[in-house]
């Protein structure tokens, strides 16, 4: 593979990002800024970074006026390009490589890139990470009809690429996610015919809520799905009722005409790049969950790694305002800038991140998936992929392509250790819950979750599902290796290890 060298490298053009990489070059360093979009429509069927779902419009196919809407949408981009940042668009952030005991021959710090026709990797002194946040996914029945799609997803195609597709949405959940898509919506011509929400009052900012039902946005309270109405793709959503202790109410069916549906539950904290590069994390409920360990500087337990914006923890309030997650950016820029030897960086401080917030992530959604199993049971889709539901989860069965029957553990996840039962990738390993190309974007949330109910343990005690390298489903023929070296070609047959000569 072709190798490179940057002095800082920032992965994600979002406002942390983008903050970070301008403040990094005004203090004279060398940056380079990556981010995957715009995005071929072949990674975004994957729902990779967003859970994009299965409705993709044909104008997704024009690269040439995708990439003039999803660059031309972000100004900050814009001006990172005019400052001198060496800006690569289009291109995923699929690897990451450092020297260890067990990568003996790696002699500096890599991250491994891929375009849609090459892959390639970059050297780093300094790195930023800058991932942004994904979407939580909790399935019900119809949930894989074209129209069904995440916040993040439905956010992305609304404002970057400008192709939604729908024009008629209803958006699960009321906290400022869903409130935030909303607005969104509403903003570019798309109709939204109702918030749903499971819980008896508004979670969300109260202000925003109010301009939404002063625009005619109608809230259902106290409300789960019971299913997508359509055959080929979204024609309705149908709803239930729910009663002082959140048990369906007999003939309280409601159906409503749309033709998208967006889960806006939550959204958390991405963070399978840091967990790859090495960086320690910890379960922080008010964050949204998984989070890296990071400093005030934003520095984690890598000393020239960092993790800013919505990947180093994300709030309610961080949902309506980018303020903070462009400090994060700046201050991390700062400290590199400190470490670097440049002129009026901030001094070195390594004590631990005081987070100050007004409102915490709305997470776990709980409520909602409690609400979801009470009203649609457990013979329910939970993996995509792997077409295994919520029922085979538990009983910890194989998926029934796989026609393994008589290996099904007995007794189910009651049969497991109690270290068993808290781990998901062990469970992961039993069903392949999470093993299908969309590497667990999907369904990692929704059986953490279940796990954890099943188990009678907090969520923070479920061993979350590992990440490994790539981090972008990526075809073979863009991430092969065609350009090898005549000394590595000489070597093959002796691999891993080179001939010993024994005189």
């Amino acid at each position: 593979m072709e190798t490179t060298s940057k002095h800082v490298i920032v992965v994600g053009g979002g406002a942390a990002g983008c903050a970070a990489a301008l403040e990094a070059a005004s203090a004279g360093l060398q940056v380079t800024l990556i981010d995957e979009h715009p995005q071929e429509v072949s990674a975004m069927s994957l729902d990779a970074p967003y859970f994009y779902g299965a409705r993709l419009p044909s104008v997704l196919s024009d690269q040439g006026l995708v990439a003039e809407r999803v660059l031309g949408s972000n100004e900050p981009l814009m001006e990172c390009l005019e400052a001198g940042v060496d800006i690569v668009t289009g291109t995923a952030v699929w690897g990451s490589f450092r020297p260890s005991k067990n990568n003996t021959y790696q002699k500096g710090n890599q991250i491994g890139l891929a375009d849609a026709e090459r892959s390639w990797l970059l050297d780093y002194d300094y790195l930023v990470i800058a991932p942004g946040s994904r979407d939580l996914v909790l399935s019900f029945p119809g949930w894989n009809l074209p129209g069904v799609l995440g916040a993040n997803g439905a956010s992305a195609l609304l404002s970057r690429y400008e192709a939604l597709g729908g024009g008629k949405v209803v958006i699960l959940g009321s906290g400022n996610l869903a409130l935030r898509t909303a607005q969104l919506a509403l903003s570019k011509g798309v109709s939204v015919a109702a918030i749903v929400e499971v819980m008896p009052a508004i979670q969300g900012d109260e202000r925003l809520a109010e301009e939404l039902k002063k625009a005619g946005v109608a809230f259902y309270l106290s409300t789960a799905v019971r299913r997508a109405i359509g055959e080929t793709e979204v024609k309705g959503i149908e709803l239930v009722g729910l009663d002082d202790s959140s048990q369906p109410i007999d003939g309280s069916i409601i159906d409503i005409p749309c033709d998208t549906i967006c889960m806006a539950f939550a959204a958390l904290p991405n963070i399978e790049f840091a967990s790859i590069t090495g960086c320690k994390t910890e379960f922080n409920r008010a964050l949204g969950g998984w989070v890296p360990v990071v400093s005030a500087n934003m520095q984690t337990s890598l000393p020239n790694v960092f993790v800013v914006g919505d990947g180093a923890g994300l709030t309610e309030s961080m949902l309506l305002d980018p303020a903070d997650a462009e400090a994060q950016g700046r201050r991390a820029a700062q400290y590199i800038a400190a470490s670097a030897g440049g002129d009026g960086a901030l001094p070195v401080d390594a004590e631990p991140r005081i987070t100050s917030f007004s409102v915490a992530a709305n997470y776990p959604p709980t409520e909602w998936l409690e609400a979801f199993v009470r009203v649609q049971g457990l013979d329910v889709t939970v993996c995509q992929c792997e077409e295994v539901s919520r029922r085979e989860l538990l009983d910890v069965s194989p998926p029934g392509y796989l026609k393994a029957e008589n290996r099904i553990p007995c007794g189910g996840l009651a049969g497991l250790s109690d270290v068993g039962k808290s781990s998901q990738d062990l469970v992961k390993r039993l069903t392949r819950v999470g093993m299908g190309h969309c590497q667990g974007k999907r369904c990692r949330d929704q059986s953490s979750m279940l796990l954890a109910k099943a188990a009678g343990k907090a969520l923070e005690d479920i061993t979350p599902g590992s990440y490994r390298c790539p981090v972008r489903p990526i075809p073979l023929q863009v991430i092969a290796d065609y350009n090898e070296s005549e000394e590595m070609r000489a070597g093959w047959l002796y691999w891993p290890a080179p001939p010993i000569d024994h005189e």
